[in-house]
């Protein structure tokens, strides 16, 4: 080996290093944080804002390293606390299996090749005023605008279904990869790619083509903005035609 390979090694192992022991000290402090909630030493409410925050600093840390699972459970745990205004009990617990999961993967007792079937098995947020049984079926949203994902969301978790949520097509790719999901609704602006551009590159990649992906639009099918659209895509219109178009493209995938 050379000495630039050498010093380039030691580097990444370096960085390596320090991910993981920050990564440890955050996931121990979050840990704290929750007991501190159970025993009411702390209010939901400050807790729900910390522990945001040290997601999205812990996410944003792992960027820098190769640790796809470590990627995927703070992707899911940012998107299960980002609207939080409180804890309850049942917050609480499954936000300690998110930390339990971390904790595993960094005391490297989670097998590296089972990312999609670890993010099946993390908790999902659900409609808490709507009994429902969960289903193991996984939609990933592909929404900007974080009002309109909420709706949305609420709406496919009202039938059962675990909903993950990306901002952007090229985090789409790279989620929907690792995750599986059991059908993408993307919407048609995006940053970077449109919607449109997006259920291309999935049809046209063999990892994603046979994923099941709906464009999440105002247009109905015929629209020029909707030009190039794969055959093989549904169409979700916004509005009172949500409901049934839905409910087809579930249909034609048979999804239920």
């Amino acid at each position: 080996m050379s000495g630039g390979a050498h010093n380039l090694q030691a580097f990444d192992q370096q960085m390596e290093g320090e991910f993981l022991d920050e990564a440890r000290d955050m996931v121990s402090a979050v840990d704290v944080l929750l007991e501190n909630v159970r025993s009411r030493a702390v209010a939901g409410a400050d807790a729900a804002s910390s522990i945001r925050r040290d997601v999205a600093n812990l996410r944003m840390l792992g960027r820098s390293v190769n640790f796809p699972q470590i990627s995927v459970i703070t992707h899911r745990l940012e998107d299960y606390v980002a609207d939080l205004a409180d804890l309850d009990p049942r917050h609480v617990q499954d936000i300690q299996s998110f930390i339990d999961k971390l904790r595993g993967i960094l005391d490297g007792d989670v097998p590296a090749e089972a990312t999609a079937e670890l993010a099946r098995a993390l908790p999902a947020r659900t409609a808490v005023d709507i009994q429902i049984v969960l289903l193991n079926i996984e939609v990933m949203l592909i929404i900007p605008e974080k009002a309109l994902a909420a709706i949305v969301s609420r709406e496919l978790q009202a039938c059962g279904y675990r909903v993950s949520t990306v901002r952007t097509a090229f985090e789409a790719i790279e989620m929907a990869v690792r995750t599986k999901p059991d059908m993408v609704i993307a919407a048609l602006t995006l940053e970077g790619l449109s919607g449109v551009d997006l259920a291309c590159m999935f049809a046209a990649c063999q990892k994603t083509a046979q994923m099941p992906f709906a464009l999440f639009t105002s247009y109905a099918l015929g629209h020029p903005e909707l030009a190039g659209l794969p055959p093989r895509s549904a169409v979700i219109r916004k509005g009172p035609h949500f409901g049934d178009d839905l409910a087809e493209a579930l249909s034609r995938f048979s999804i239920t």
